[in-house]
C-alpha cells in the first residue's frame, strides 16, 4: 500500500472534499460550490496565501492599462491606399469585360444576356463590399 501524504489541517470544500485553495473567495475554486457561514472559522490562514495582497495600481498605471485593452501600441499599421488603388484600376477592367461578354452573348444567345450582366454586376458588388469591408 502507498501511504499518502499527511496535509495540514484545514477546512474543506464540503461538496468536493478539496482544501480551500482561495481563502478569501466565498465558493470553491474546484467544483464552485458556496461556502456555508462559518467554514474558516477556527483556522487561520496559510502563510502561502498572505502574498496574494498586492499594493493598489496608480491611477496613470491604471488609466494605461486600460488603454491597451482597445490600442494596439507599435502595431503596423497596414497600407490600405496601396490596395485601394489596385481595385480602382481594376474595376474598369472588370466592367470591359463583362460588357465584352454581354456584347458577345447578347449576339450568339440574346435571351440569356441578362446572365452575363447579373454576373458582372455581383463580382462588382462583392469587390466593393470587400474593399469597404476591410477599409472600416
Amino acid at each position: 500500500m502507498i501511504a499518502m501524504p499527511v496535509s495540514a489541517p484545514g477546512p474543506v470544500c464540503p461538496k468536493c472534499r478539496r482544501k480551500l485553495a482561495a481563502w478569501r473567495l466565498d465558493h470553491c475554486i474546484y467544483c464552485g460550490e458556496k461556502f456555508p457561514d462559518g467554514l474558516r472559522e477556527g483556522f487561520s490562514e496559510p502563510e502561502a496565501l498572505k502574498w496574494v495582497d498586492r499594493p493598489g495600481v496608480p491611477a496613470e498605471a491604471a488609466k494605461q492599462l486600460e488603454m491597451m485593452k482597445h490600442v494596439e501600441i507599435g502595431a503596423a499599421r497596414k497600407p490600405k491606399s496601396v490596395g485601394k488603388a489596385l481595385i480602382l484600376l481594376i474595376l474598369p477592367v472588370f466592367i470591359g469585360i463583362f460588357y465584352l461578354m454581354y456584347r458577345l452573348a447578347e449576339r450568339a444567345f440574346p435571351s440569356a444576356a441578362f446572365l452575363v450582366v447579373g454576373a458582372g454586376l455581383l463580382l462588382l458588388g462583392y469587390v466593393a463590399w470587400s474593399v469597404a469591408k476591410s477599409s472600416g
